[in-house]
């Protein structure tokens, strides 16, 4: 006899939708209980990163310079981090919409980081691709460049991804 291919794909398509029916309603996954004990409800408050200052303001822009380092920080416990002027998340950039803002980042951490910012309108070559590695050397910089002249207002930035990169 001779099946042609439809007919059996109809009955191997029947054929596991039965299989599916046939009494299995058991989760797939054990629920892992946590060997730290847990904060009470709303215990831990949110962080609220603080706002930089900028190291110079000129008729260029705002510069700021954020240094990557570890440190500690209380998340359930004291824990190493790697963060942004020794805190996680980084600070606030407040800006003004229309200026121009230069950041500096410097990478004092034991491995390469990369740096990614969040609320400006950021040139291409300034918006911290994956590759674009911030190595850890004494007095090395990477500059980002942000515009917020296609913001509508004032706004905020906000830094994010410092940590070893995957290259690692």
């Amino acid at each position: 006899m001779k099946i042609t291919r439809r007919a059996f794909l109809g009955v191997a398509g029947l054929s596991a939708l039965g299989a599916g029916s046939f009494g299995v309603n058991e989760q797939t996954g054990a629920l892992l209980r946590s060997r730290v004990r847990l904060p009470q409800r709303f215990d831990v408050p949110l962080p609220v990163p603080p706002i930089a200052r900028p190291v110079r303001s000129d008729a260029a822009g705002d510069h700021y310079v954020i240094t990557q380092r570890q440190a500690e920080a209380e998340i359930l416990l004291r824990t190493p981090i790697f963060g942004y002027d020794g805190i996680y998340p980084g600070p606030t950039l407040a800006t003004r919409s229309g200026r121009r803002v230069t950041v500096t980042h410097r990478n004092e951490l034991p491995v390469p980081s990369v740096v990614h910012l969040h609320g400006g309108h950021t040139p291409p070559d300034s918006d911290g691709f994956p590759t674009d590695l911030v190595l850890p050397a004494a007095g090395w910089e990477s500059r980002l460049v942000h515009d917020l002249a296609a913001a509508r207002e004032d706004g905020m930035l906000s830094t994010c991804a410092a940590g070893p990169s995957s290259a690692d």
